[in-house]
């Protein structure tokens, strides 16, 4: 019955849009707006609640790096161990398993050890639906039209964040207490239903998650060193993120709304900055990533709270530039790659730079500054890779880029094969160790219950 039902809404879509590409781009496109409006406000309470609730810096830190670390391992199961299934069910109970993980969070909070474990699968939650989400972007649309797709996505998603950002902003600064935090979970999680309701309407049903396959050299090499961007690029803005919060709230005496207006202001400036990226060349991109890389150094030595409501314009604005060469990049290695590595690599950056910027943050926790300055240098160091290593955005002669981008390509899969062997071989021995504690108290048991029966049998 609720089948029957769907294909006819299904049809009638079609029927009013022309063609079933056109009626996915829409239903695509309205996803945006509802899936928008849920990951704005469970994205940005969540690290206020926490701070409200008691956590400090270091322990948002250590909460990053285990949720980056749970990411990347179901990352790796999807990219090793993928079969190729249609993607449309798999994407709806990646979509519902998300969104409860995340309403789960300030049910928990009082319990510092399972809400860790919540919020970690939270995270690694969006791996798999982000994961087939690309997937469909990859294979439903050609170049132009999964970059019209993106933009659209993006300005959608970003005027249903202003309305979700109003909601936030509003609710915390009328409400008292931790129930304030949890009225704006149950309206985000409501919202964020309709997004896999919509996912399931929409005529997607060829797409196929399929099996990695090996390809060209050169894609390898351009593919590796736009990850290797993207991971730098967003392991500063992981770490911006996880300390501009706590810089502003414990740091500067800032209210909880404020913070909220940050992510506010971020998302009014989406709208704007996705309509210029989307019109530009793919040189000028790297004046966005240039622009990103002096933020985090603004937002710590600008010590009056309402200023960093300026800051937040530009690091927005840099931040979308940033962004769209990267998922253009990889939509034009599709064909090289396969639909599923790509839409993997490009889901799974994001896990990675987090371990990074968190493992990073926890080591500089003591000196605010040097926080960052960590950030702010991630940023240069993906700003150097894409000047001498990138074709689209190097300034150097193309045959310096080649030599440059194969020098970067090497050294990583050098230092990868290194860290690689070096876990191993840690894991075994740690292994080894476990086993010779077991063994030991084991033997200890035994000789224990051998000496008291001794003792009770009289001997």
């Amino acid at each position: 019955m609720v089948n029957a039902k769907a294909n006819r809404i299904v049809e009638g879509i079609t029927r009013i849009t022309g063609n079933s590409t056109k009626a996915t781009f829409l239903l695509l496109v309205l996803e945006a707006i509802f899936g928008g409006f849920y990951v704005t406000v469970s994205r940005s309470i969540t690290p206020i609640f926490l701070v409200a609730s008691g956590f400090i810096l270091r322990e948002l830190l250590i909460l990053n790096v285990f949720a980056g670390l749970l990411s990347l391992g179901v990352a790796l199961v999807l990219y090793y161990y993928g079969k190729p299934r249609s993607v449309k069910a798999r994407l709806v109970l990646a979509l519902l398993i998300e969104r409860i993980f995340w309403f789960l969070i300030p049910w928990f909070i009082d319990n510092r050890l399972l809400v860790t474990l919540i919020y970690a699968s939270a995270i690694a939650s969006t791996i798999p639906s982000n994961v087939f989400m690309y997937t469909v972007f990859f294979a439903c649309f050609e170049e132009q039209r999964y970059r019209r797709l993106v933009a659209y996505r993006t300005m959608a998603g970003a005027i249903a964040s202003i309305v979700a950002q109003i909601v936030v902003v509003s609710t915390l600064a009328v409400g008292e207490g931790l129930w304030k935090y949890i009225v704006l979970y149950i309206i985000a999680f409501s919202i964020g239903l309709v997004s896999p309701m919509l996912i399931v309407l929409a005529p997607i049903h060829r797409v196929v998650f399929e099996a990695t396959r090996r390809s060209e050299e050169e894609a390898e090499i351009e593919a590796s060193n736009i990850y290797l961007l993207l991971v730098f690029l967003l392991a500063s803005t992981n770490l911006l993120g996880v300390s501009w919060i706590p810089r502003l709230m414990k740091d500067l005496g800032a209210p909880d709304y404020l913070a909220a207006s940050i992510g506010f202001v971020q998302t009014l400036t989406n709208i704007f900055a996705s309509v210029f990226w989307s019109h530009r060349n793919v040189p000028s991109y790297r004046y966005a990533i240039l622009l990103l890389s002096s933020t985090p150094l603004m937002v710590y030595f600008t010590t009056i709270p309402y200023m960093h409501l300026g800051i937040a314009v530009i690091y927005s604005f840099s931040l979308i530039g940033a962004n769209f060469y990267a998922s253009i990049g990889f939509a034009n290695l599709v064909k090289k790659l396969g639909v599923a590595r790509a839409s993997v690599l490009l889901s799974s950056a994001n896990a990675l730079a987090m371990v990074i910027g968190g493992i990073v943050g926890y080591l500089l926790v003591f000196s605010p500054v040097l926080v960052f300055m960590a950030a702010s240098i991630f940023s240069l160091m993906g700003l150097v890779i894409a000047l001498i290593a990138l074709p689209e955005l190097a300034i150097v002669p193309p045959n310096y880029t080649r030599l440059y981008a194969r020098m970067l390509y090497t050294s990583s899969i050098t230092s990868y094969n290194f860290i690689m062997f070096a876990v191993s071989e840690t894991a075994k021995t740690v292994l080894r160790f476990t086993g010779l504690v077991v063994g030991v108290i084991i033997l200890y048991i035994i000789y224990r219950t051998l000496y008291y029966i001794v003792v009770l049998t009289g001997g």
